[in-house]
């Protein structure tokens, strides 16, 4: 039988041919577009991939693993003159740990006086009702031999001869009895509370892994080979500086804010910080101490370019002290180290030992941050090397680490030295110092904990991470499994395994901090890096531009040297065309300045111009370049146009 299509039939099917063309006729655009993006999108990649060389989807971070001696580092390396304070006023005064001021008899004898030839008065120093930036004095007591410091852990002392002239002034701190409800509070069970260790945190500012181990090999050797610490090779940091590092630490939140119209990364700093809750407030309600304690007023991670706290933020405070001892304007030392004739980090440490000795039998939390011998130069904390230890050392003879949990730590690398301009430098800026060190009772009840600190130490760690480290300890969230999925809003607590896949981005990382990119170098004259370096010249300039270089404050930049360049392509992403992008990270020097900057930008297939990614980093001081505003971002990149007809006499731009 033939079937035969009716007239109906054949007319629906030339219906539907009809549609079908009109359908294919109509899309053909799209379709053809869609063929060009992807091929554009295919020849973009190809051509990057080629030069990264990178083979396979499978994505893992391969943490960088330079050697401390490295050829690159050496040449910055120089021995640190040993600190010498001398003797600039005899030392008539001290402070016992039971709170009593004392004459030193000894060195009256030796300034070839009698004890009634020297008048002496303590004035004790309190916290400004109203402000965290000032202090208050109280009445001046005068005293003979001993006297016990009446309301304050801190005091200003002076001593005049009888003719009335000015023979000593000093400052001392102690660790006063805290109060009966507190004192209850904090104290350990008879069985030593072994579930509830204190934490005891040891912070040096600018401080990398690579730098620690050289600067520092003594008390490096104390905490690995004595203390047993785990030391952490993929720590990476979560900002620039100090302050968006340790809020991530302190309190696991990311400070970084996106405008939604520019683009541009910026750090939210509140004015006071009493709101935010911080890591101690949660060992404050769960029955622990608390101590915070930083040797530079003027650089503190919660008042510099802010106001800190309305309320004293931990029961030991002694920010009040320290400005107490930089408003001392007589007998000063020609080493710019000291207080008179003690080195200004002594007195940082010898507070945090008393508190430590103190809370021996009670549990406690301790934050103590130094920045003075750290912050300015590479190699300056070597000579404070033999203290840290002989600290360490003093309180694990005498049994005061025994439940403590000792965490040793940088915020960051070094920011402005000239090793910073090398490979290898810029690696450990990125990546601070931490190691964490658990006690003996402590693991063997729990050594699932001991464990995940050594299945991380390779790993890509932040400080998002240790955050949750520290609120598993201050909520008792010691399990094998945790309680919760996470305290904050991006980290893993280290205590558990962490996946080797993880990215940046999961571990709260930003991309131009980002150690795990597969890199490669570019010369400086590829036109690629050019684009890439003029386009970051003209991202600072529209961030000038503002307010500053049409009010005359500050010059225009020109680039007049490109110092190095490298191609990067981060994250799984680099196994797909389809939205592939990749880096450029370039140092530039410009005029009139001389400013060495360091910034990344985003390129994909279809980018007229990078696009800067994150912070510019400023790779060398600046001085007073900028004192003509005030802005913490701007000072980075301004030369205020009074200075700029002597720069501009011995400097070429880039043609």
């Amino acid at each position: 039988m033939i079937l035969k299509h009716s007239p109906r039939c054949l007319k629906i099917n030339r219906v539907i041919c009809y549609l079908l063309l009109l359908m294919v006729l109509g899309y053909s655009p799209f379709i053809m577009y869609d063929i060009y993006v992807k091929s554009v999108e295919l020849e973009f990649y190809s051509l990057h991939m080629e030069d990264m060389n990178y083979n396979g989807s499978d994505f893992e971070c391969i943490i960088p693993d330079y050697d401390p001696n490295d050829a690159q580092a050496k040449k910055f390396l120089r021995t640190s003159p040993i600190i010498k304070c001398g003797q600039p006023q005899p030392y008539l005064t001290y402070l016992s740990p039971d709170g009593y001021i004392h004459l030193n008899q000894t060195a009256i004898e030796l300034s070839g006086r009698q004890t009634d030839d020297y008048q002496c008065m303590y004035t004790e120093i309190f916290r400004h009702k109203k402000s965290d930036d000032k202090f208050e004095l109280g009445v001046p007591q005068i005293f003979q031999e001993t006297e016990k410091i009446r309301s304050s852990a801190f005091v200003l002392v002076k001593c005049f001869l009888k003719t009335g002239k000015l023979a000593y002034e000093s400052g001392h701190a102690y660790i006063p009895q805290p109060s009966p409800e507190l004192f209850e509070a904090s104290r350990r069970g008879s069985d030593g509370d072994v579930n509830r260790p204190s934490v005891l945190i040891f912070g040096l500012d600018s401080m990398s892994r690579l730098n620690f181990m050289r600067q520092l090999p003594r008390t490096y050797h104390f905490i690995t080979n004595v203390l047993d610490a785990v030391v952490f090779k993929g720590m990476t940091k979560t900002g620039d500086n100090t302050f968006p590092n340790m809020m991530a630490f302190l309190a696991g939140k990311n400070v970084h804010v996106r405008n939604k119209e520019s683009g541009k990364l910026s750090v939210h700093k509140p004015s006071y910080f009493d709101d935010i809750p911080l890591v101690w407030d949660s060992f404050k309600t769960n029955g622990y101490t608390t101590m915070y304690d930083e040797d530079c007023p003027g650089l503190t991670i919660f008042n510099f370019g802010a106001w800190g706290f309305k309320k004293t933020p931990t029961d030991y405070y002694a920010r009040p002290f320290w400005l107490a001892m930089d408003s001392i304007k007589n007998f000063k030392s020609r080493d710019s180290r000291c207080y008179g004739n003690t080195p200004k980090h002594m007195y940082l440490l010898k507070y945090l030992k008393e508190f430590v000795t103190k809370m021996k039998d009670h549990r406690y939390f301790a934050f103590a941050f130094l920045t003075l011998l750290s912050h300015d130069d590479l190699n300056e904390v070597q000579v404070a090397d033999s203290d840290f230890e002989a600290m360490f050392l003093n309180m694990r003879r005498n049994g005061e680490l025994n439940n403590t949990v000792v965490i040793v730590l940088g915020d960051h690398g070094n920011r402005f030295s000239d090793l910073r301009k090398t490979d290898i430098g810029r690696v450990e800026e990125r990546m601070p110092f931490l190691a964490v060190s658990l006690p003996e009772e402590f693991k063997r009840r729990h050594p699932h904990l001991e464990k995940g600190l050594q299945q991380n130490d390779d790993n890509l760690l932040s400080w998002f991470d240790f955050y949750e480290m520290l609120m598993d300890l201050a909520n008792n969230n010691l399990g094998e499994k945790s309680v919760v999925e996470r305290y904050g809003k991006i980290g893993k607590s280290p205590f558990r395994w962490i996946s080797k896949k993880r990215t940046c981005g999961q571990a709260g990382i930003p991309e131009e901090y980002c150690i795990c990119a597969r890199e490669m170098q570019l010369a400086t004259d590829d036109e690629r890096v050019r684009t890439a370096a003029r386009d970051l010249i003209t991202h600072i300039n529209s961030v000038l531009l503002g307010d500053t270089i049409e009010q005359g404050l500050c010059s225009h930049l020109n680039l007049t040297r490109i110092l190095s360049a490298q191609m990067l392509a981060l994250g799984p992403q680099v196994a797909q065309p389809r939205g592939f992008r990749v880096l450029y990270r370039v140092m530039v020097q410009v005029i009139p300045s001389q400013a060495l900057f360091e910034g990344t930008l985003e390129v994909d297939a279809w980018s007229k111009a990078g696009h800067v990614v994150g912070d510019v980093n400023r790779i060398n001081r600046y001085g007073n370049q900028s004192h003509c505003v005030t802005d913490r971002i701007v000072q980075l990149y301004c030369y205020c146009t009074d200075l700029l007809k002597e720069s501009l006499q011995h400097t070429t731009k880039l043609p």
